[in-house]
């Protein structure tokens, strides 16, 4: 009987003894055998002598199970009952009935003895006698495995790695990024986890949460590689009304159930999330830009800048009524509308060129002649006060007879009344931007007025002890040259106590304004250290209007060449140059700002198709329901606005009236 002595414990010594060498020099050439040796005894005891035949099979299991490899060896020498063969590295084919057989010894083998190789068991037959018990194999040779491997449990060093230089995969992993971009390969956050589940580790991945963002894009936005990050792409409406709730549409990426949407410092409900999109209301708040943003519940999140914008409802919209007053064609074209409204009522005066209405302001107005000399054929009109019908004009007699008119006899009619008389201008005078207004003080009349001959000059003429004429002392004062070359603006305005501001444009110097603040009916004294002639704007800002307030605050608008002013003297000072004195209306400078006022009502101011009342007294005409449209109509440079002392304000836009209501 045969007792095969294994030695495998020696090959083991020699992976032992080999293996470290991997790091510092060149590995051995790679076996493809294994050696075998056993001892064969005879029945008693003996080492047996001459030759045996020798068959080795490889088995997966230690009975039965499948045979994997056989190989055959006749003939085989024993020194001492001892033999040596070398297994493999190729084996036979068939071993009925077990056909076919792998070959390759390192395929039978599959393994490297490792935890996870699978088992392997050797089975010896000598001759024609039965086979010996199957022996497990414990270790298979390193190096004939080596010559196949995928994979390996650890190596703590190597020289090569898939036929290059293992200083390759050093040099990569240290250096380089794998991905294409940060982290580095040894950021805690990359490694060989792999988050999204695509099937790449994460230090090769170059989007490791598969959100859509590339890791480094989101290193830049400081939110987590391993976790998903939302994107907002739209909000639509972009925008909505500080009065009442908005329902928006949001689009984007990475959206879930549980998000927040915040805008502005507050949070917005949501409904209906997909992955891309949901739909939000958000809540009103003031006027003004804010951030929105989007958060999901693991922390992560975005936004976008100045995303939202709330602001004041559009105004409500006034209807025009024609009125029927032109200012006539081009170019015999008056400067603009001038309006007189009958105290507490809609009716009104409105004069053009050469003509002028009455009626109330709700329905279209009787249209009435008033000649006045030349080119534009300029008129004013007013209530006097008796709340009569007043005009003034230039009345062609071979020069221009500057008067002023009362219908005395309640017709309407102006050219059957004789005129009360302010002077006499010779040649070819016209009149020009003409103004007039009720004293509320004495009753009298306050007329003024560019009058144009060889030049032109700034004339006020106000009837002080209103006997009905401009013929006593003082009542009529020339100004300075005025205008220029064309047509210009003026306004006129008499506050409370019958102090009168006249505002006028002479050219290269800019609008000056004439201010009686001491009440002697001139214009020549220093009050408070201003005189009462001065520049209210300088340059050639042809567009300006006056209005005294509720408390006698003298209010002025100016276009300054920056956008449209309301001025306000508030401290009383003669000048506008105080602390909150000023306010900027619009930047728009293609439009002339009207202003009304009266004791009872709040300030209004017009320009371009917008009334704004200052309903809440702020100061200012930025709060809810400040604003009205005026619906087909545009002031212009040639529009006014009036207010009847108690709760209506009347504007003249193109050849259209609108009543808007000036009540809180």
């Amino acid at each position: 009987m045969a007792f095969p002595l294994r030695r495998l414990p020696l090959l083991v010594a020699t992976l032992l003894l080999t293996a470290p060498q991997l790091a510092i020099a060149a590995p051995p050439t790679v076996p493809t055998s294994l050696p075998y040796q056993g001892l064969l005894l005879d029945g008693l005891g003996q080492p047996r002598t001459g030759s045996v035949d020798l068959t080795l099979r490889i088995w997966d299991a230690v009975v039965g199970g499948t045979l994997v490899y056989k190989q055959s060896f006749p003939a085989v020498s024993l020194e001492d009952g001892v033999f040596s063969v070398q297994l493999g590295p190729t084996g036979e084919a068939s071993d009925a009935p077990s056909n076919p057989l792998t070959t390759d010894l390192a395929t039978a083998l599959a393994g490297d003895a490792g935890p996870t190789a699978p088992v392997r068991f050797l089975e010896m037959t000598v001759g024609a006698e039965g086979p010996l018990s199957r022996t497990q194999i414990l270790a298979s040779a390193y190096a004939v495995r080596a010559a196949s491997a995928a994979t390996a449990d650890s190596a703590a060093s190597a020289t090569a790695v898939g036929g290059f230089s293992a200083e390759y995969v050093t040099q990569f992993f240290t250096h380089s990024l794998a991905d294409g971009g940060n982290p580095p390969n040894t950021d805690p956050r990359e490694g060989l986890a792999d988050v999204d589940g695509d099937g790449r580790a994460n230090f090769v991945d170059t989007d490791n949460d598969g959100d859509g963002l590339v890791d480094e894009l989101e290193l830049l936005q400081s939110s987590d590689i391993n976790l998903v990050t939302p994107t907002l792409a739209s909000i639509s409406p972009d925008s909505g009304f500080t009065n009442s709730p908005t329902a928006v549409t949001v689009t984007g990426t990475n959206f879930d159930p549980g998000l927040t949407f915040t805008v502005g410092a507050e949070s917005a409900s949501v409904s209906n999330v997909t992955a891309t999109s949901f739909q939000a209301t958000i809540a009103p708040q003031a006027a003004g830009t804010v951030d929105v943003a989007v958060a999901l519940p693991n922390g992560q999140s975005d936004s976008i800048a100045g995303g939202f914008d709330f602001i004041t409802p559009p105004p409500a919209s006034l209807p025009g009524v024609a009125h029927g007053v032109s200012l006539g064609v081009a170019p015999n074209l008056a400067v603009a509308y001038d309006l007189a409204v009958r105290p507490g009522t809609t009716e009104i005066a409105l004069a053009g060129r050469k003509q002028y209405g009455v009626g109330d302001a709700t329905s279209p107005l009787t249209v009435h002649p008033l000649d006045s000399r030349g080119s534009p054929g300029e008129i004013a009109i007013a209530f006097d006060g008796a709340n009569r019908v007043s005009g003034l004009r230039c009345r062609d007699v071979g020069g221009c007879v500057v008067e002023v008119l009362v219908d005395a006899d309640g017709d309407g009619q102006l050219v059957d009344e004789t005129g009360a008389a302010i002077e006499t201008l010779g040649g070819s005078a016209t009149l020009e931007s003409a103004q007039l207004e009720r004293n509320p003080s004495t009753g009298g009349m306050v007329a003024a007025y560019i009058g144009r001959a060889f030049g032109a000059q700034a004339v006020v003429a106000h009837d002080l002890n209103a006997d009905g004429d401009f013929a006593d002392a003082g009542e009529k004062l020339v100004l300075e040259p005025a205008g220029a070359s064309g047509p210009s603006k003026s306004a006129l305005a008499v506050d409370s106590a019958g102090r009168v501001a006249y505002a006028y444009w002479v050219g290269a110097v800019g609008v000056r304004l004439a201010w009686d603040r001491n009440g002697d009916g001139d214009f020549a004294d220093t009050v408070s250290g201003n005189p009462e002639l001065s520049t209210l704007v300088a340059g050639g800002f042809n567009c300006f209007d006056l209005a005294f307030d509720g408390s006698d605050v003298l209010i002025a608008t100016v276009n300054d060449g920056s956008g449209q002013k309301l001025l306000r003297d508030v401290e009383g000072d003669g000048d506008f140059t105080g602390a909150g004195e000023e306010l900027l209306l619009t930047t728009s400078t293609s439009n002339c700002t009207e202003v009304a006022a009266a004791a009872s009502q709040p300030l209004a101011v017009a320009w371009a198709n917008l009334l704004r009342v200052d309903r809440s007294g702020d100061g200012d005409f930025d709060d809810a329901g400040e604003s009205e449209l005026l619906t087909g109509g545009s002031l212009g440079t040639s529009g006014d606005l009036k207010e009847n002392g108690t709760d209506r304000v009347i504007a003249i836009a193109g050849p259209n009236a609108y009543v808007g209501d000036t009540s809180p």
